[in-house]
């Protein structure tokens, strides 16, 4: 079985065991100088619920759950549910929200004809136009530097308690990871200390829905 992976990035933290992104990217080449072009899965082992299932590491023994997924001009769009019971999934949802669990990585296998070689600047890249994908995996590093995932669901105006949560969330609607980090560095302690001016803080530090409704509205004009 072939496998390829993309780091992924979690913008939101919640306890639901959700989450969307990608877990290949279309047209670009890995760290392992594969490219996968699009609409590449041309098959897939599916679940009886047409899913694909989510293991950890690539072992089978482990399945953490089950996935939609979709080919759009991106890549491999994914969105998974992770099956909280199991004992061990709980533990890797947690390393998934404090990015010590970075990676997504597909299984799948080249069908007949589904791959070619090219050099570029004398090094090999192999072009892979058709697979069958078996599943797909959250591991300890990537390999695609443009796959991430989107969300892990479940972030509400109260999971928004300190600059780590803030800059996830600038992340969330929109920011890039410099134009977050920028933001949040500076502008965090001042937006809180307005708001708890304005006795608009709650009590317990957090942000507000109306806050973050506010500093949506504010953020829009804002560029680095």
């Amino acid at each position: 079985m072939e496998r390829i992976s993309c780091p992924f990035e979690v913008k939101a933290s919640g306890n639901k065991g959700e989450f969307e992104g990608y877990a290949a990217v279309f047209g670009n080449t890995d760290l392992g100088n594969d490219i996968i072009i699009e609409g590449a899965f041309k098959k897939a082992k599916t679940t009886k619920d047409n899913k694909i299932r989510v293991a950890l590491y690539h072992d089978l023994e482990r399945l953490a759950g089950k996935s939609e997924f979709s080919e759009d001009s991106t890549g491999l769009h994914v969105r998974g549910q992770l099956n909280m019971k199991l004992s061990y999934v709980p533990d890797a949802y947690e390393l998934m929200k404090d990015g010590s669990l970075d990676g997504l990585s597909v299984g799948f296998d080249i069908l007949p004809g589904g791959r070619e070689w090219k050099y570029d600047e004398d090094e090999p890249v192999r072009i892979i136009s058709a697979a069958e994908l078996w599943e797909y995996s959250i591991v300890p590093f990537g390999m695609n530097p443009e796959a991430l995932i989107d969300s892990v669901k479940g972030m509400g105006s109260n999971d928004v308690k300190d600059i780590r949560d803030f800059e996830l969330f600038l992340r969330k609607h929109g920011y890039s990871r410099r134009e977050a980090t920028a933001i949040a560095s500076g502008g965090f302690k001042a937006f809180q200390r307005d708001a708890g001016e304005h006795g608009s803080l709650s009590d317990s530090g957090e942000l507000t829905s109306e806050m973050l409704g506010d500093l949506k509205n504010a953020i829009s004009n804002f560029h680095i």
